[in-house]
């Protein structure tokens, strides 16, 4: 049976709870809707209450085979023990943030020697309103964030430099801001709650007011609340997407005042915000799904090369904590985006030396005509109903 005919394996990734992995031989998710069911006596009808969706439940039977199983089973249970909630990234499920309800780790020395499995239960815990120091990204623990938080808040200081150069800075921040509420309340709906109408509404007070705006804090706070709220409300992966990079693209730029000191604050703003929004550009690139292993390499070339060009500016400023945790997190990102691209087919290009058929043209790809419709998105048909001489598709295995 050829790999296009069997879903085994196909979108199957490495498992890891707060950057340490693992591999899964069971996987499930429980959830549903809560309810106040009433039955009455001597009464036909039952009443039925909806009272919102139950917590998601994730339990995951993980194994481990190497010849340090026994250690690297014990980071894993380690990882579980610790305090706050962390990323989880389901063998099938994507990502979610859950805390760990119970972890029982078991070594069968007899019949199972050189393996020990851990038995897993997660439950999600809810990002909103929290900020992104529990939110939902960080795929790979947060210790990246935290540490361009506080790069942030000690370099800056707008209060420190002279006009006109300090208010120039603080309508930067304020721009910034604007930007991602703008974003923020597109996606607001009728049924948005109060919570997120909070953070649109300080957002909006630090994106008018420049006394707010002067502080770290305050712009901190609202980039970091603005773009978690973002990616939580905007459930189309492909279009949570567009909108990062969007505004990932429109920090991509450079301080051009004339002293360093005032270059150096306002390029604190523009790092800052490319950190949070090329992580969360992260997180979602390993949460898509993607057909080809092209597609996979490209959205992981994006998203790293934002991260690439922070850790670059980092090390010029001597920032040494924000420059390894930089480096440490684009490994470990690029090493899941690596195990999800071998799981993936290639695309290749077929010379015919002339226009060909479609379905002539998936008989020779595919020895099945029938699978033109899979080559006809990637190629020109033209008016006679042919492809041009090169045919693009995916590689048969």
């Amino acid at each position: 049976m050829s790999r296009n005919n069997c879903a085994i394996g196909k979108d199957v990734v490495p498992a890891s709870f707060k950057g340490v992995g693992f591999w899964c031989t069971d996987a499930n998710i429980e959830g549903g809707r809560r309810g106040a069911e009433g039955e009455f006596p001597f009464g036909e009808d039952p009443a039925y209450a909806d009272l919102g969706r139950k917590i998601r439940v994730f339990n995951l039977t993980a194994v481990f085979r190497e010849d340090d199983h026994v250690g690297d089973s014990q980071s894993l249970y380690r990882a579980c023990e610790s305090a706050q909630p962390g990323v989880l990234v389901h063998p099938t499920r994507g990502t979610h943030l859950v805390a760990c309800r119970s972890v029982k780790v078991s070594d069968k020395l007899e019949d199972g020697e050189g393996e020990t499995t851990a038995e897993l239960e997660f439950v999600e815990a809810n990002p909103v309103g929290t900020g992104l120091g529990s939110s939902v990204f960080g795929i790979i623990i947060s210790a990246v964030l935290s540490v361009s938080s506080d790069s942030f808040r000690t370099n800056y200081t707008p209060a420190q430099v002279s006009q006109p150069w300090s208010s120039d800075i603080v309508v930067s921040a304020q721009s910034l801001v604007k930007m991602t509420h703008s974003a923020l309340v597109q996606t607001f709906t009728t049924e948005t709650s109060s919570s997120q109408w909070r953070v649109a509404l300080k957002m909006e007070e630090v994106a008018n007011d420049p006394g707010l705006a002067m502080s770290a804090d305050l712009v901190d706070k609202a980039f970091t609340s603005g773009i978690n709220e973002l990616v939580y409300n905007i459930q189309d992966l492909e279009e949570q997407w567009k909108v990062l990079r969007r505004l990932t693209n429109a920090a991509a730029i450079e301080s051009t005042f004339p002293i360093s000191g005032a270059a150096e604050v306002e390029n604190s703003l523009y790092s800052r915000f490319r950190v949070l929004t090329g992580v969360a550009l992260a997180e979602t690139a390993m949460s898509r799904k993607y057909s080809n292993a092209q597609a996979t390499i490209a959205a992981m070339d994006t998203a790293s090369a934002v991260l690439e060009d922070e850790a670059k500016s980092a090390y010029n400023i001597c920032d040494n904590a924000l420059y390894l945790e930089l480096q440490k997190y684009i490994v470990s990102f690029k090493k899941m985006m690596y195990d999800l691209t071998y799981r993936l087919p290639s695309l290749i290009t077929v010379d015919f030396a002339g226009g060909v058929h479609p379905l002539v043209a998936a008989y020779v790809l595919y020895n099945d005509a029938k699978k033109h419709r899979d080559l006809e998105p990637r190629n020109i048909i033209d008016a006679n109903g042919r492809f041009d001489r090169y045919v693009r598709g995916i590689a048969p295995t």
